[in-house]
């Protein structure tokens, strides 16, 4: 678990001031625990969580970076046959009766109209 926070991640947390300039004279006011930030030019500080109050901590702890999500590339057939799947018998009737009929260019030519519609 993270232990220092810089005033701009305390920002964002319900009962904080709302600027940075605001956390800093909180901070200094209720004595926190301090240290300079790395890598970071001037007097840019960072607190520790110690210092902060209990409800700013549960905050703290119940924010979590979202989620990544990768999704697999799906074969084109196996995703025609799961939307197929998921058709009722008559819509499937109706879909196969269309293709037998018109072929697959009637049928993305006619998908391209609607779409152009919508």
């Amino acid at each position: 678990m993270k232990e220092w926070f810089s005033p701009k991640e305390l920002l964002s947390i319900a009962g904080m001031p709302s600027t940075t300039q605001g956390i800093n004279r909180k901070a200094r006011a209720e004595k926190w625990t301090s240290r300079k930030r790395s890598g970071v030019r001037g007097k840019a500080l960072e607190y520790h969580i110690s210092s902060l109050s209990i409800d700013v901590k549960k905050a703290l702890c119940l924010e979590e970076e979202s989620a990544t999500y990768v999704v697999s590339p799906i074969d084109p057939l196996q995703l025609w046959i799961t939307a197929f799947e998921q058709l009722s018998t008559e819509e499937r009737t109706i879909v196969s009766s269309w293709l037998m009929r018109n072929g697959i260019k009637d049928f993305i030519t006619f998908i391209n109209k609607h779409k152009k519609d919508n």
